[in-house]
């Protein structure tokens, strides 16, 4: 039901008192809705109009029809002119208010009750019942149609006025405040205007929007838009946007999303899709405020607009609400791989299950291609995930470094998109051979699923790549992951990972060599080299009797595939000793299990070594001679070891059976020997017997050169002659070669220095 008054100049009222006041109402009405219907009820003819006009000239003056809320009620007027009142002032005039609540309006806009037949033109007499109005019903002088008609008239001019207005009104509602202020002297137009306004907008919007057609002092009147006429004064402080609709529209405005928009369904006759931004509006969030820039974004971008920008695409994700029509959510579906992350995170959070699921794939696109955003929750249909595969593919292999790949690789598993094994590996191997980053730190991050891809990938990146990138690529850690894996295949990345292994203790130096020796099954190219470099780091220090047989034992023939390892029995018993036992042993060892000189150089330490136990002269010879014919083949420092270790161990025999021995040997050998015993300092004992050796070879014919001189000379020193002599007088033989040696030398006394 809605409420009627009737509000004029009378000389008694229903109270019996003379002015302006309520002469009629409907029974019932409220008490103190009527003060309140008051503010709504003035009128002032345009400052032009005559002062006593004919009716006539009443019937031209404008109407003022206005439209605005009471409390949880509205309230419609019609103010008319009425000339002169019950005294005959002019002045009066007729304001007729419709009290109605939302359901009486359902689906209407306000200023559809212009000219409607419910207004009335003269006051009821004071005291009337006004019926109530069980179904207030519109005007047919503004509809949607005959003002799309309207408009077209007005060419393209209307449409870029109807942008200008659009965009006033929907700052005003959006914002809170502002208004519009329409100047033209035809109210007609106004109205107009008005409806197309009001059809521009949501039905709930255009039911909280206040108008007045008409007013005298537009400054003060309350409504968010009011028409006036030109010959009416405003202040330049207005706090509206004024608009005379008697000057062409500047078509250089600039205009938002939901004035052009809208301006252009009407251009189109496109209605529907001015419902369909009321229907966007009706359903909305935005706290209850009309967000025109947003619903016109939606309309936009479902349609397919591609001007639509993030920055609205943003505003569209924050308005978002569930209720949404279905029509729209099925658009938006069609429309998700054109969206933003932010409306698909919101459009998944609210859609249906069918557009839910189109916008978790979109986000899954998104996230993959920006890392900068949160991985969202898988799709829920493995279909869906399976889609993404492709995607996967193309942002691994667009990765300009690892950390982008593991970002990427992380990325893909978090939003459930499958990723080939292959893929990633060959985005792997092609970072890794330029050296776009930290491998370590990739294989670190990688999912578990994709950790053996990547790795593969990785190493055979490294093994292309220049040794400074794989140098600096296989960290310590990587080579730990690498540990266990067969590099056969890859052996210079192979030989890094060794050597890293064998410098922290991770393996032994044999396991090392054993690794170095694999790799060098499929060393070509001149790798060779690099191999033997990483052999001769790993055996920087000499082997231990202990470790070198180990070795030896665990090679074999195989200790000849390196000139590095081939030298390493020569070191160990150069380092040892060749006296050790456990050197005898190893060179035993070495004999028989490689080939080549290494065998050669254990002969020289078993020859020395057997001299000790020789019972014979001959025996002793024999050695040395063998000895000695290796000379061309032994290490030269390993032969004169076992040559001095050969002359110790005759020293320890008597002079009679070295001489027998030196007498045996052939010329060099017997020098390489005496020069063995001449080496190295001799006990007073050792001199005499060297002494007795080089007279009974000189008493044999068979004197050796530098021992001869040394017996010689030593001879000079009257206290070695002396106690020689003292030695061997109970042997002639001996006596008589010591005096033919002295003979001549003993007048000129020289000592030779010790050796």
């Amino acid at each position: 039901m809605a409420w009627q008054l009737h509000y004029t100049s009378a000389e008694a009222g229903p109270a019996g008192r003379a002015g302006f006041q309520f002469v009629a109402e409907s029974p019932g009405l409220p008490p103190g809705l009527a003060g309140k219907v008051a503010t709504y009820l003035s009128y002032k003819p345009p400052p032009t109009a005559p002062l006593a006009p004919t009716p006539a000239q009443v019937a031209e003056l404008p109407v003022a029809l206005a439209y605005g809320p009471l409390g949880e009620l509205s309230v419609l007027t019609r103010c008319v002119y009425l000339g002169q009142d019950y005294s005959g002032r002019y002045g009066n005039f007729l304001g007729h208010a419709v009290v109605v609540d939302a359901d009486e309006l359902m689906g209407l806009r306000p200023v559809e009750f212009w000219q409607a037949s419910l207004w009335s033109d003269a006051p009821a007499p004071p005291g009337t019942a006004l019926p109530e109005l069980a179904d207030p019903l519109p005007g047919d002088r503004v509809d949607p149609e005959s003002l799309a008609e309207w408009l077209a008239s007005g060419g393209e001019a209307a449409y870029t006025r109807l942008g200008i207005l659009l965009e006033a009104v929907g700052k005003a509602l959006s914002q809170g405040h502002g208004r519009l202020v329409l100047v033209s002297a035809d109210v007609e137009e106004i109205v107009r205007w008005i409806g197309v306004i009001s059809y521009s907008l949501p039905w709930p919007v255009a039911a909280r929007l206040p108008f007045l057609t008409y007013s005298a002092d537009p400054g003060a009147a309350p409504q968010v838009i009011v028409g006036t006429t030109p010959d009416v004064w405003m202040p330049s402080d207005i706090d509206a946007a004024v608009i005379r609709l008697d000057e062409p529209p500047d078509p250089s405005a600039r205009l938002g999303r939901f004035a052009r928009t809208v301006a252009d369904c009407w251009r189109r006759s496109d209605l529907a899709g001015i419902d369909a931004i009321g229907e966007l509006g009706r359903s909305g969030g935005g706290g209850g405020r009309f967000e025109p820039e947003t619903s016109a974004a939606l309309l936009a971008f479902c349609r397919g607009d591609p001007s639509v920008t993030i920055e609205e695409q943003s505003a569209i994700a924050r308005t978002l609400s569930g209720d949404l029509p279905e029509w729209l959510w099925h658009d938006l579906g069609e429309r998700s791989g054109e969206m933003g992350f932010e409306l698909a995170s919101a459009a998944r959070a609210l859609a249906p299950a069918d557009t839910a699921e189109r916008c978790a794939a979109r986000c899954a696109v998104l996230a993959l291609r920006d890392h900068t955003l949160p991985p969202p929750a898988p799709p829920l249909r493995q279909e869906t995930r399976e889609s993404l595969r492709g995607e996967a593919a193309q942002v691994l292999a667009a990765a300009q470094d690892l950390e982008e790949l593991a970002e990427a690789a992380g990325t893909a598993h978090a939003v459930g998109a499958p990723v080939a094994g292959t893929d990633a590996g060959t985005a792997t191997r092609a970072l890794v051979r330029h050296g776009s980053g930290d491998l370590e730190r990739l294989l670190g991050r990688v999912p578990t699923e994709l950790h053996e891809a990547v790795l593969a990938g990785a190493v055979l990146g490294l093994e292309e790549s220049p040794a400074e990138i794989r140098d600096r690529m296989l960290t310590d850690g990587v080579c730990d992951l690498l540990e266990s894996r067969d590099l056969s295949p890859v052996p210079l990345t192979g030989m890094a990972v060794v050597l890293s292994l064998v410098r922290r203790a991770r393996i032994s130096r044999i396991d090392a060599t054993v690794k170095l020796i694999r790799l060098g099954v499929r060393v070509e190219g001149g790798m060779e080299q690099d191999r033997d470099a990483a052999l001769l780091s790993v055996w920087d220090a000499a082997p231990g009797t202990a470790e070198c047989t180990a070795l030896v034992d665990r090679l074999g023939t195989a200790m000849s595939a390196s000139p590095h390892l081939s030298d390493l029995p020569v070191r160990t018993f150069l380092a040892e000793g060749l006296e050790d036992p456990d050197v005898v042993r190893l060179a035993e060892l070495v004999r028989g299990s490689v080939p080549g000189y290494p065998a050669t150089d254990a002969e020289v330490v078993l020859l020395a070594a057997s001299v000790e136990e020789a019972e014979l002269p001959e025996d002793a010879a024999s050695l040395l001679q063998r000895l000695g014919a290796l000379e061309a083949e032994a290490q030269e420092d390993l032969l004169r070891e076992a040559v001095a270790l050969a002359a110790r161990a005759l020293a320890r025999r008597d002079p009679r059976f070295r001489t027998e021995v030196v007498k045996e040997l052939p010329e060099v050998d017997r020098a390489r020997l005496s020069n063995a015993w001449l080496d190295g300092r001799r006990s007073r004992d050792e001199q005499a017997a060297l002494l007795e050796v080089a007279i009974r070879l000189h008493l044999a014919g068979q004197t050796v050169p530098d021992l001869d001189a040394w017996a010689r000379s030593e001879l000079t020193s009257w206290s070695l002659f002396g106690s020689a002599e003292s030695r061997f007088k109970r042997d002639g033989e001996l006596a008589a070669g010591l005096r033919e040696m002295a003979k001549g030398r003993r007048g000129r006394p020289w000592k030779r220095e010790a050796r």
